[in-house]
């Protein structure tokens, strides 16, 4: 399929009535990164037009015939047919089966600012283009400043996490109403501190009340339950926009309750995140008819990151794993830098690689927190750079 030649556009670009009628529309956006990068790479003028079914060109989002339903968000599909070729997709996906289809034609885009765009005069697809594509990773965020402050090269970079501020026609983002280490946003040690220590940790022989995220909860307290669901329901109405919600354990490493109740549920099952992911679950349980499409997300992270023995989290929840006590100068999979391992509760000492090997057997939604700079030294150089992708794969 010829698109243009001798720098002339010969096919114009297709989207629907409804689509060049709606300013948040994701296909019109698309459209228009297509049109101005084609025309770029072609010396050629595209035009945008409203959608004839059986007329030759570009048909970007609502195709005749071609079935998006299976491509949730962020899938997408790309079929030459006839004289059409047909970018499909859900609300992001749409964006990013442009974007796949520039780099098809040779575009890379490195940063905001650098881009490569090839010159192509004559511009010709092949017949039998026909790809499906859907993401691995369901969230994806980076916190590279490039990639936070421009939204555009976010969505390039086909990041879809809550730091990216994507406007809704581009795609928006997955939004979190809180965001990690949220134990004292649902039972707050300002508020119940002094009339109520038993709703907080007990370790070391005593409750541990500390302000500042400085401590955990119990989390076998009934009462705990009752007024952490509160706050997740008020939470989850204030926010409306957001399809995740953290209920994660603050960022201390101890602290962590080892009342009778807490302990005996941990310690059978071989790790202190039995007790979170049990308490997590009966709130997204409680909640979910009234907030059925929400995550519920919460932390493997230091004392918590090892696999408990039986206990799973609900299908709607999310485990995040998070790696901060790796070597980042060598790949997880490769390092062998004992001092780097995390003790379980029997005493034993694990990788991280081993724990995520864990909890990819038993959890079906977990997320990745990765770490690309030194929290203890921001200014130096974090030696990562020959990890990033063994680490992603």
């Amino acid at each position: 399929m010829l698109l243009a030649e001798n720098r002339v556009a010969l096919v114009p670009i297709y989207v629907s009535k409804e689509d060049l009628e709606n300013k948040d529309s994701t296909a019109l956006f698309a459209a228009k990164e297509l049109c101005h990068y084609i025309s770029a790479i072609s010396c050629a003028v595209f035009s945008i037009r409203e959608y004839e079914e059986e007329r030759a060109g570009i048909c970007i989002g609502k195709c005749t015939g071609i079935d998006v339903n299976d491509l949730a968000a962020d899938g997408f599909r790309i079929l030459s047919r006839k004289q059409q070729l047909c970018i499909a997709g859900g609300e992001r996906g749409v964006i990013y089966g442009v974007y796949d289809f520039l780099e098809d034609l040779g575009c890379r885009f490195f940063t905001s600012k650098c881009e490569f765009v090839p010159t192509i005069t004559t511009l010709e697809i092949k017949e039998d283009y026909n790809q499906v594509k859907r993401p691995t990773f369901e969230y994806r965020e980076h916190n590279y400043a490039d990639v936070v402050d421009s939204p555009r090269f976010a969505v390039k970079c086909r990041l879809n996490g809550s730091h990216h501020i994507i406007p809704k026609h581009m795609g928006g983002s997955m939004r979190y109403a809180w965001y990690v280490h949220s134990f004292d946003r649902m039972v707050p040690v300002k508020i119940y501190g002094e009339s109520h220590p038993e709703y907080f940790a007990y370790y070391g022989g005593k409750r541990i009340v500390l302000e500042k995220g400085r401590t955990q909860l119990c989390l076998s307290n009934p009462d705990v339950f009752e007024i952490s669901k509160n706050s997740v329901r008020e939470a989850l109405l204030a926010h409306p926009e957001a399809s995740i919600i953290s209920l994660s354990q603050n960022d201390c490493s101890i602290n962590y309750c080892m009342c009778d109740e807490c302990r005996a549920l941990d310690e059978k099952e071989g790790s202190p995140a039995a007790s979170i992911i049990s308490f997590v679950n009966r709130i997204a349980e409680a909640l979910e008819p009234e907030f059925p499409n929400v995550i519920f997300d919460t932390l493997a992270y230091t004392y918590s990151r090892p696999t408990p023995k039986t206990v799973r989290n609900r299908h709607n929840v999310c485990v995040r794993l998070c790696s901060i006590e790796s070597c980042f100068a060598h790949p997880f999979e490769t390092c062998d830098d004992e001092t780097r391992a995390v003790a379980r509760p029997d005493g034993t000492k694990k990788a991280f690689i081993y724990d995520l090997k864990e909890w990819g057997k038993v959890c079906d939604r977990v997320y990745i927190w990765d770490y690309v700079t030194c929290f203890a030294h921001y200014p130096t150089p974090h030696p990562n750079w020959r990890a990033l992708q063994p680490n992603l794969q």
